[in-house]
C-alpha cells in the first residue's frame, strides 16, 4: 500500500508573499480547501511536510500559501516540487476516474492482446490527459479518451487500447 498520494505539482510563484500556483492532478480542485498539511518534494521519498496557510482558486488552478514560505524567492525554491497527501487525505473517485499515480506503471495492451508498453507519465491537458507509454525504445502518446481506451483494470494493472493506424509509430 502506498504511503503518500500525488495531488499536483508546483508550477510557479504568484506575487511576492510566497504563494504558488499548483498544476492539480485531481478532477476536483476544491479538494485543496480541505488540506491542512501536504508533503512537497522532488519525489515521494524526498519530501517535507508543509502546513497550508491559505488556498484560493484562480482559473481552475489552486494557489497555495504555506506557513514556511514567505517570499517570492522562497516560493521559487519549490517550483516543480510534487505535492503529496497521506492516505487519510486521499479522496474517493467516481467510477471511471483514476489517480495519475495509479495509471503510471500500468502495462498497456491492445484489444488484440499485443503488449504495447508501460505508462511512464501522464500529461494533464485541458481537453484530456495523455498517457506517455514506452514502446519499442521510444515514447508514444496515447490520448486518454474513450475512442482509444477500451478498459482500465486496476486489479490487473492493465490498460487495453484500440490503437489507430500511425498511433504507435
Amino acid at each position: 500500500m502506498r504511503e503518500k498520494y500525488r495531488i499536483g505539482s508546483i508550477a510557479r510563484p504568484v506575487g511576492m508573499k510566497g504563494e504558488v500556483i499548483v498544476n492539480p492532478d485531481t478532477y476536483d480542485v476544491e479538494r485543496f480547501f480541505d488540506l491542512d498539511m501536504v508533503y512537497a518534494g522532488r519525489s515521494e521519498e524526498v519530501s517535507e511536510l508543509l502546513t497550508v496557510e491559505s488556498v484560493r482558486i484562480q482559473k481552475e488552478r489552486p494557489i497555495l500559501k504555506f506557513e514556511s514560505i514567505n517570499s517570492r524567492s522562497d516560493a521559487e525554491k519549490i517550483v516543480d516540487y510534487i505535492l503529496f497527501v497521506d492516505e487519510k487525505d486521499r479522496i474517493e473517485l467516481p467510477e471511471g476516474i483514476y489517480f495519475i499515480h495509479d495509471i503510471i506503471g500500468m502495462d498497456v495492451y491492445s484489444v488484440d492482446e499485443e503488449y504495447i508498453g508501460k505508462v511512464k507519465d501522464v500529461l494533464t491537458l485541458p481537453a484530456h490527459n495523455i498517457y506517455i507509454v514506452h514502446h519499442n525504445n521510444k515514447e508514444v502518446m496515447i490520448p486518454a479518451v474513450d475512442e482509444f481506451i477500451e478498459s482500465i483494470d486496476e486489479e490487473e494493472n492493465i490498460i487495453r487500447i484500440r490503437p489507430i493506424e500511425g498511433l504507435l509509430e
